[in-house]
């Protein structure tokens, strides 16, 4: 067992698959699905939390819906020590647009997700970057994410069927009003805080809060409510297959589309625009595994692949789908 890695059961493994599919069940609701008791799974969960095998409970919030894009970053450096990177890395999570920001190995050495409601709006946050930071940029890229469906853990317990949550896709003009603000501000990076403590944070009530987190989920805001799982705890790495691609047919994007939902280590399939078309994302257990995975997407749709990338997301740095908590946005 390497060195960073815990060793779990199959009922802490469960676990881990319901809070990814669902972080804001209820302990009893918890305890039914992976047969266990209302103490026993409060008990598991809190070691999750103490070996840090679960770092965060976050809500995935439809930003589409809200008209926001979705902007995908990539950042090859040069001249840089570690103090600076780390200072660039800072930069981003601290942004106010920034919903992901993620260290690499390959190609690129970071990735950042930005939310921007036009291209003028991403032209000011790209031109402050490059103003600060410039000197130290040795080439960039810029992708538009037109949809990206995920698909749940389904290794972790070792299930069959996997469900699929999809945000982006279409912009919206869903208008969030003061307490939607609130209530998404709190919930987006702590997606179990309780009704109780949501009431005492917001001066709300209970049914008010209710209400609205209903009408959240049935407008779609609310996508899925999800947990942060440090992939090398269980002996796990993020991989990103990056494919350009010579046609695209509507068959041949639901067949790659499909592949990446069936494959028992696939969890992310984005359709891009840009200098890359589609990123399909693995969890898989070594660099090995991902070569066959590869090699048998290469086979499969040697007919429409011009050209093929993989990166390694070796530290993710933040993930948060409402990142502008009291800002202008």
């Amino acid at each position: 067992m390497l060195e960073n890695q815990v060793k779990l059961d199959k009922r802490d493994r469960k676990l881990l698959f319901q809070l990814d599919l669902n972080s804001r069940l209820p302990l009893s609701q918890l305890g039914k699905k992976v047969g266990l008791s209302k103490q026993v799974v409060d008990y598991r969960l809190r070691n999750l939390i103490n070996l840090k095998v679960i770092s965060e409970f976050y809500t995935v919030i439809n930003f589409s819906k809200l008209g926001y894009t979705q902007y995908k970053l990539y950042f090859k450096f040069q001249n840089i020590d570690t103090n600076k990177e780390k200072e660039i890395i800072e930069y981003w999570v601290g942004n106010k647009n920034s919903i992901w920001v993620a260290a690499c190995r390959g190609r690129w050495d970071l990735a950042v997700s930005i939310l921007a409601k036009n291209v003028n709006k991403l032209g000011h946050i790209l031109t402050d970057f490059i103003n600060a930071y410039g000197l130290f940029v040795l080439e960039k890229n810029i992708l538009i994410t037109q949809t990206s469906p995920v698909f749940t853990k389904t290794y972790l317990a070792e299930q069959k069927e996997k469900e699929e949550f999809v945000y982006g896709g279409e912009i919206g003009h869903y208008e969030l009003d003061e307490i939607e603000n609130k209530i998404l501000a709190l919930l987006s990076t702590n997606a179990r805080i309780s009704v109780l403590n949501l009431m005492q944070k917001t001066d709300l009530t209970r049914d008010v809060i209710n209400y609205r987190l209903k009408k959240l989920e049935k407008d779609n805001v609310i996508v899925q409510y999800r947990a942060i799982i440090d992939l090398s705890k269980l002996g796990y790495q993020l991989h990103k297959i990056i494919l350009r691609l010579q046609k695209l047919s509507p068959e041949k994007e639901n067949e790659l589309k499909s592949f990446v939902k069936q494959h028992p280590e696939g969890v992310q399939f984005l359709k891009l625009l840009g200098s890359w078309d589609i990123e399909l994302e693995f969890e898989v257990k070594n660099e090995e595994r991902l070569h066959k995975i590869l090699l048998k997407i290469r086979n499969e749709f040697s007919d429409v692949i011009r050209d093929y990338d993989t990166l390694l997301i070796y530290k993710e740095h933040k993930l948060d789908y409402f990142p502008f908590k009291n800002s202008a946005k």
